[in-house]
């Protein structure tokens, strides 16, 4: 912003100047809308995440990541025992 200037006069009885000041003035900048909603955002997000945090839900899908990776290494497990078996049935069968 422009800075802005005021002349103060100071004058006698007789209409004479006696005393003349100017003032200057920087006004401040003021932060804006962007920062104002980038704040917003912020504050929201961290409100949310503890929200979610508070309520367990974090711990929640933890035990189903290791529900699923155990269902999984199991499946995986019986797979490999099944297919060892059949190649073994059929080096029998060959012989």
């Amino acid at each position: 912003m422009a800075e802005i200037r005021e002349t103060q006069v100071k004058r006698d009885e007789h209409g004479r100047v006696t005393d003349t000041k100017v003032i200057i003035d920087h006004p401040k900048k003021k932060s804006g809308f962007g920062v104002g909603i980038l704040l917003g955002v912020v504050l929201i997000a961290g409100a949310l995440l503890a929200f979610v945090y508070t309520q367990g839900s974090f711990q929640q899908a933890g035990r189903e990541a290791d529900q699923v990776t155990a269902q999984v290494e199991q499946q995986t497990a019986t797979i490999a025992d099944n297919t060892a078996d059949t190649i073994d049935g059929a080096t029998d069968t060959a012989q």
